[in-house]
Parts: structure tokens; C-alpha cells; sequence
């Protein structure tokens, strides 16, 4: 936030500045209340998006989506606006909005923002979602390949192997699977990301044994109950089938997730038709 940063520091010292001239030719009492109230009304000029923040948190906690979009969308305009609100509101823009907002967002306002260097990794990501989702699926691998190649980060990780499997390119996914896992042999993403994987190459049993193992997790994403039910419902197990499924029926889609609760809900259709047929 190099350019806000300035900003902040110039307006600061002319706080300063004014606040000495005052007390040269008011007294130390009137430049006192003069700085205080100059302070004041900074803070309330480079603070006042916070209270946006605050209150679309408490909305998004209420699972009241729209309003909550609504309050990270204007707190996102603030020239003042951090990294983390600026990527909670693509994120909530891209789950509960309009993702051609999220796009025209990066591309009209985010070249003005100063980004800190601990946040570039977190809102790159961020923004090749919003490709994916918006224009080219192609960009969106590619702009995350170019940067792991200079940053090893399990996040990015995590996306880019999604978007391989989405997009069918199994031996690239296998190749940076088996790289994430050396990397960070404990991440639930990409254990699951393996073991979808192993179901699309039809190693079913493979996929199962570690879909099983996050399933006793009880991790709290959609792949591994509706995979996993997906092999129950082959080999003829429709209870246990629609048992996992109305667990992922619960459970939220994450903004890379290839499984849509409209997949979940066909899913267990289709079992319990399989039910009633079966006996």
C-alpha cells in the first residue's frame, strides 16, 4: 500500500505542521485541540470503511449474503481499503454477487491500490479465480503456474490443481499434486484433490481409501462425501450412498470446487431411485 501509505504519511505531517504553526501563533492550548480534532477527522477519513467491514461480517454471520456483498463492496472502494477486505470482497462478489463485478473491480480500481508484499500471494490467486470464473480458464492456470514457480505456497497449490482436474489435464495434475504433497503432506485440499484424481482415472478403490480417511476427518468440504458416494452408489451401497450425500448436502461450495449442491442433489436422486429399484 505504497502510494496510501504516502498519502497517510503526507497528511500526517501536515497535521504536524499545522498543529506547530499553531501553537507559534495561537498558544499550545489551540494547537493542542487543533491536532486533536486534524486527528480526529483523519481517522475518521481513512478509518471509516472499517465500520462497513464490520457490519457486512456481522450480515455474512447472519447467512444474510446480499447485504453482507453490499457493505464489502463499498468498503472494498475505499482508496484506503487493505488487501484482506479487498480479497474478502472478490471472494464474496464471486460466491454471492456478479462475477463480471469482481473482474471490473480488478480492472478499473486495483491497479490504484498499494499492495503489501505478504499479501501479493493471497490477492494473485484471488484474481486468477476471477479469470477463471469471468474470461480464460487457460490465463487463470497460467498466471498461478508462473507464480509458484517463484513462490511455493500451498494455496496456490490448492487452486491450480483444481482448475487441472476441472479442466482434464490429469498428468499436469498428478505432476503438481505430487509436488504439493511433498510440499505440505498434511494440507485436506490436496489429499482430496489426489484422491479425485485417482477417481477420474478410474482407481477407485485408491480414491476411496483417502477419501475415507478426510471423510473421518469430517472435513467440511463437498468432494470426498459426494465421491465417495458416487463409488457407494457403483457397488451398490445406496444407503450409505445417500447417507454421504445429505452430509454434503450441509456443507458450502468453495469457489474452486468442481461439485455444485445441484450435482449433490442429482446425486442422491439417482441413489434413492436406485434404492427403491433395488429392492
Amino acid at each position: 500500500m505504497e502510494k496510501n501509505l504516502n498519502k497517510g504519511t503526507i497528511i500526517l505531517l501536515s497535521i504536524g505542521l499545522v498543529s506547530l504553526l499553531s501553537r507559534i501563533f495561537l498558544g499550545t492550548q489551540s494547537a493542542i485541540l487543533i491536532f486533536l480534532i486534524l486527528i480526529l477527522i483523519y481517522l475518521i477519513v481513512t478509518k471509516k470503511h472499517y465500520i462497513k467491514v464490520f457490519k457486512g461480517t456481522k450480515s455474512y454471520k447472519l447467512e444474510d449474503y446480499k447485504t453482507a456483498l453490499e457493505y464489502y463492496r463499498d468498503a472494498a472502494m475505499s482508496p484506503w481499503a487493505n488487501t484482506p477486505i479487498i480479497t474478502n470482497y472478490l471472494i464474496c462478489e464471486l460466491k454471492y454477487g456478479k462475477p463480471s463485478l469482481a473482474k471490473e473491480y480488478i480492472n478499473e480500481n486495483l491497479k490504484i491500490k498499494n499492495i503489501k508484499p505478504h499479501d501479493f500471494i493471497n490477492l494473485e490467486v484471488t484474481k486468477s479465480i476471477v479469470n477463471w470464473k469471468t474470461s480464460s480458464k487457460e490465463e487463470a492456470i497460467s498466471s498461478l503456474k508462473t507464480l509458484l514457480s517463484n513462490n511455493k505456497n500451498t494455496y496456490i497449490y490448492e487452486t491450480l490443481t483444481s482448475f487441472l482436474l476441472f479442466s482434464n489435464k490429469f498428468d499436469e495434475a498428478k505432476d503438481y499434486i505430487n509436488e504439493a504433497m511433498d510440499f505440505n503432506p498434511d494440507n485436506n485440499i490436496i489429499k482430496s484433490n489426489y484422491a479425485e484424481l485417482c477417481y477420474k482415472l478410474e482407481k477407485f478403490n485408491e480414491s476411496k481409501k483417502h477419501f475415507d480417511t478426510l471423510i473421518d476427518k469430517h472435513v467440511r468440504f463437498i468432494e470426498p462425501y459426494y465421491y465417495t458416494a458416487l463409488i457407494e452408489t457403483k457397488n451398490g451401497n445406496f444407503e450409505k450412498s445417500i447417507e454421504l450425500l445429505r452430509k454434503a448436502q450441509g456443507l458450502n461450495e468453495s469457489l474452486v470446487s468442481l461439485i455444485s449442491q445441484s450435482d449433490v442433489e442429482q446425486a442422491l436422486n439417482c441413489a434413492m431411485v436406485k434404492s427403491l429399484n433395488s429392492i
